[in-house]
């Protein structure tokens, strides 16, 4: 697929026209029209800023595939690129040997956090998120609630208070921002502690991996267990049913541990 073939799929799929992109780009309708027909090439100086406003890397603008347009495939993509998420053998503290590891939010560069926190606003517009203030459960996730909120503000036009002492004077609803989903004991602890200091917990709870997995003395998931329990919805950018579903796709491999990823799923997957 030609580079012109490739940005009329991209604006499609986004549902603008070639003059909303052009205008988008800083360049003229008609040079879009000229790609998309092959009659010119954008400038080399151009083609990031094509790949930035598509929300996709240089590598996926040149080696495109439809299957890569949803953002779960480019979160998954962008985890497994940056080392955030890992194949192997893992003890729990539950005990279980986990073949995956989720790694995301803590001890990260930069232009990781600012791309963490575009792929959880992108979570918060698409589920249809309201909210007047973000929170994470403790300091380790305030650079992430930053992130988050920057790229709210500047993508979304969204001006949101973040942190808890907004939250406590913040008579609207709140979102809590934090990492990985597993036993959902950290993420009880953040609700419980945010009811005594605050009287009230959030309406929504946004997380960047649901691990869906059943606890010992239940057979629902620890996502279904806290939303009865708290009254609360939680939105996880991905599942475990979406890595899996990603690598029968062939966006990313997990190598010797692909059957060991849907074994580990079917065996301790929650209801």
């Amino acid at each position: 697929m030609l580079i012109g073939d490739k940005i009329r799929v991209l604006r499609k799929n986004k549902g603008i026209t070639q003059t909303q992109l052009a205008e988008a780009l800083s360049v003229s309708a008609q040079s879009v029209s000229k790609w998309e027909t092959h009659l010119s090439s954008p400038d080399i100086s151009i083609l990031p800023v094509i790949a930035r406003h598509f929300g996709i890397t240089m590598d996926e603008l040149f080696n495109y595939r439809l299957d890569a347009l949803s953002y779960k495939e480019r979160f998954i993509r962008f985890m497994a690129n940056n080392g955030m998420l890992r194949f192997g053998e893992f003890a729990l503290k539950s005990g279980r040997i986990s073949p995956y590891h989720i790694h995301s939010g803590y001890n990260l560069t930069g232009s990781q956090v600012a791309k963490l926190g575009e792929f959880y606003a992108e979570c918060i517009r698409d589920q249809g998120i309201e909210a007047r203030c973000l929170v994470g459960k403790d300091h380790k996730d305030t650079p992430l609630v930053v992130a988050t909120s920057i790229t709210l503000f500047t993508k979304y036009g969204l001006d949101l208070a973040y942190g808890d002492k907004n939250a406590e004077n913040e008579p609207g609803e709140i979102a809590l921002i934090t990492n990985t989903l597993t036993s959902g004991a950290s993420i009880t602890s953040a609700l419980e502690r945010m009811q005594n200091k605050m009287k009230k917990f959030p309406s929504n709870v946004v997380v960047c991996v649901d691990r869906m997995e059943r606890s010992e003395h239940s057979p629902l998931s620890a996502r279904h267990e806290i939303e009865g329990r708290y009254g609360v919805k939680i939105h996880p950018i991905v599942s475990t049913e979406d890595i899996v579903r990603v690598m029968e796709n062939g966006v990313i491999s997990a190598g010797e541990y692909d059957e060991k990823m849907k074994n580990y799923l079917i065996c301790y997957r929650g209801e």
